[in-house]
């Protein structure tokens, strides 16, 4: 969120700095709305106690402890516990149900902790800013994304992220299913399947190709096919992605859908990849996957002259929470460094490393 200008005020007896910040903030509509907010914090230490007290509801919010949030903002876990109390008698209102063995928000907690996040985000940029300095992205990211997609695409991407932001701690979750981010605590998730619609923004970095692939074994006692059809007489691991055996593939001659049947099926990328490493069958799997066989000579591509639907990567994140620094600073990192993998692809095939756009929906075209 852009700061525009900073000035210093003083009126009635109060002093302090007044800002505007700008942010463009996505409508129902697929358009933009820029907003502006006049934010004016008074010097003091009246406000710098307000502060540190909405900071460590938002600490707790995410930790769920005193003595964590005591540890993380370097205070008293009592004085965690002071500020708490003085919150809930300002607003009236309890912020979190204590038991003996846990910490919960209310609903009331949860409908203000939006509020509060984006009221410490522009003070931190407002102190930042007279400072001439850039804020740095911190605290804990929480990620969920699928197996064969997170060990091959993101992991590598999240060590980079870390060495580059050394205040920020990454929770890289594997989730095989579609995660509830809200329910699993997740700012974000990385995922091949988005929802055209619904309570999630969606950015879509890149698409990849399904590539077919066999080991030189299993081509030397099979033969290689030369067209899609094929793959009719070989032995293809099966996902149940492919409906019914079939499979319909593009090329300069036309759509051509074809019949594949295999006696081993499985639901795992991972699993058919190794299958075919091992001479056992022809795979169909993503390019980011296959790279890996292909550069070990463990594998060949097969029909590059006939393409699937491409695969699109997504990250999405909930509508109704506003990102913070680090989910911000970690989307644009992935989205660059995403784009960059067409370098990977192109040791495959040059065709495989065509550009794409950015923030393009999963159901949409995307032009070659």
């Amino acid at each position: 969120m852009p700061i525009d200008f900073v000035i210093s005020s003083s009126f009635r007896g109060w002093s302090g700095i007044a800002y505007f910040v700008s942010s463009y903030l996505p409508t129902e509509r697929s358009g933009v709305n820029r907003l502006f907010v006049l934010v004016y914090i008074p010097y003091g230490i009246g406000m710098t106690d307000r502060l540190e007290a909405y900071a460590a509801f938002s600490k707790m919010m995410e930790l769920g402890s005193f003595s964590a949030v005591g540890r993380q903002l370097g205070i008293a876990q009592s004085t965690v516990s002071k500020h708490i109390a003085a919150l809930e008698k300002e607003f009236g209102i309890q912020l979190f149900h204590r038991t003996t063995r846990q910490i919960r928000p209310t609903a009331e907690a949860e409908r203000i902790h939006e509020h509060v996040h984006r009221m410490l985000d522009a003070a931190e940029m407002a102190h930042a800013v007279v400072h001439g300095q850039q804020p740095e992205a911190s605290g804990l990211l929480k990620i969920a994304v699928p197996h064969t997609l997170g060990r091959c695409l993101v992991r590598p991407l999240v060590h980079t992220f870390l060495e580059l932001n050394p205040l920020v701690s990454v929770d890289l979750i594997v989730a095989e299913q579609e995660p509830d981010l809200a329910a699993g605590g997740f700012e974000l998730a990385v995922v091949t399947d988005a929802p055209s619609e619904g309570p999630l923004i969606v950015r879509t970095v890149r698409r990849f190709e399904w590539l077919v692939v066999a080991s030189p074994e299993y081509l030397s006692r099979n033969g290689i096919p030369e067209t899609a059809i094929d793959l009719e007489d070989h032995e293809v691991a099966c996902a149940p992605w492919m409906a019914d055996g079939v499979l319909a593939f593009d090329s300069e001659n036309g759509q051509q859908a074809i019949k594949v049947s295999g006696r081993f099926i499985t639901n795992s990328d991972d699993t058919a990849f190794e299958a075919a490493m091992g001479g056992h069958c022809v795979a169909i799997v993503p390019a980011w996957l296959a790279v890996e066989g292909f550069e070990r000579g463990a594998l060949q591509i097969l029909l590059r002259d006939y393409f699937l639907p491409s695969i699109a990567v997504s990250i999405v994140y909930p509508q109704s929470r506003y990102p913070s620094r680090r989910a911000r600073a970690f989307i644009d990192f992935a989205a660059a460094r995403m784009m960059q993998s067409r370098d990977l692809l192109a040791r495959i095939d040059p065709a495989l490393a065509r550009p794409q756009p950015h923030f393009v929906r999963p159901d949409e075209p995307i032009p070659i």
